[in-house]
């Protein structure tokens, strides 16, 4: 026998739309040197060409993925700092903003902005590790060393 199943209300329908643009399109607004900047998840092209100055983090990441431990937040800002000359790049990328405009914010402003940026794009880093611990694994694997 067919249930009657209650329609959902509005505002749990707008509350789940919201949640799905949210995935979609995760980019956050932050107010940052006195005015508001919007982080936003880079468009797969612009992924593709950013990529290749980024293969010291990711490879930074696949050596994180491949341990038993979860990344520490001190382990996320070390290689964020290591690698700069990268991450400034990604991170005016992201902002829309030249590099004087990091230059001028304080500390906790750029370690918000930094996971913040992480928040909104670190899949395309992750998903970039996880393709190269899968390489490795498998070349392992195949008996070559």
């Amino acid at each position: 026998m067919a249930e009657r199943v209650a329609p959902e209300s509005q505002d749990a329908s707008a509350e789940k739309s919201a949640e799905d643009l949210n995935i979609l399109f995760p980019d956050q607004t932050l107010f940052l040197g006195n005015e508001q900047v919007t982080i936003t998840e880079y468009p797969f092209m612009t992924w593709l060409i950013l990529k290749p100055a980024c293969s010291d983090v990711i490879s930074v990441f696949a050596d994180f993925m491949q341990r038993e431990k979860d990344i520490e937040i001190d382990e996320l800002f070390e290689c964020f700092e290591n690698n700069f000359q990268t991450m400034q790049k990604l991170f005016t990328e992201s902002i829309h903003k030249p590099v004087a405009f990091l230059e001028k914010l304080s500390d906790d402003e750029m370690q918000l902005l930094m996971l913040t940026w992480w928040n909104v794009n670190k899949h395309f880093f992750l998903r970039s590790a996880g393709r190269q611990v899968r390489a490795a694994t498998k070349t392992q694997s195949d008996g070559q060393m």
